[in-house]
């Protein structure tokens, strides 16, 4: 229940266009024939810009949850949104490593 007092905030999607870029670094991930891989890029900077990423760690799992968890404790000070962009994209490949469906990352 929602107190009286309390402003009620309705769900709104971040636009592609208003999405800021992480400035530690970005994900890829994957589905690899019976696991979901998560690759870690810092990122490669010139002239204050990202221009690329170098790889920093590999992690694998079947389950988001597991593979979540397991990011946060091995990838530490990223913006809150970007812990969030990536559950929801794991749960994403989780489903179609389960019902053997093809899987594109989303954009930011």
């Amino acid at each position: 229940m929602v107190d009286n007092e309390v402003a009620l905030i309705k769900a709104k999607k971040t636009p592609q266009k208003d999405v800021i870029l992480d400035p530690k670094g970005f994900f890829v991930i994957e589905v690899h024939y019976e696991e979901i891989r998560v690759e870690y890029y810092t990122n490669v900077y010139r002239n204050n810009q990202i221009v690329s990423g170098k790889l920093e760690k590999v992690f694998s799992g079947v389950k988001a949850d597991a593979l979540c968890d397991t990011v946060a404790k091995h990838v530490s000070d990223l913006m809150p949104e970007h812990y969030l962009y990536l559950g929801r994209e794991l749960v994403m490949a989780q489903h179609a490593l389960e019902n053997k469906k093809e899987y594109v990352q989303d954009g930011c």
